[in-house]
């Protein structure tokens, strides 16, 4: 996402694409509100739930196509690592 948004201020070109040890994983996960008592656990569920949603998900998918030609994140809600390397 950082090289597409900069690219046409960097004078530089990829030597590496596609190679699992370059994947940014973002995890969203609600914690315990047994073990946090202070945590919202319904607005933390009605988070969780939100950004896993395949709207949610296809909006990722889809952001920044428009303005750099692909999509700066790929969603990755329920795959495993093997599907994300492949």
């Amino acid at each position: 996402a950082t090289f597409l948004a900069q690219k046409q201020n960097l004078k530089l070109v990829p030597l590496v694409e596609g190679d699992a040890v370059l994947l940014n994983i973002c995890h969203v996960m609600q914690v315990n509100p047994e073990k946090f008592s202070k945590v919202n656990a319904e607005g933390a569920k009605a988070f969780v739930e939100f950004m896993v949603a395949p709207e949610t998900q296809k909006t990722i998918g889809e952001f920044g196509k428009e303005k750099f030609g692909q999509s700066l994140f790929i969603p990755d809600a329920g795959k495993t690592m093997s599907d994300l390397a492949a």
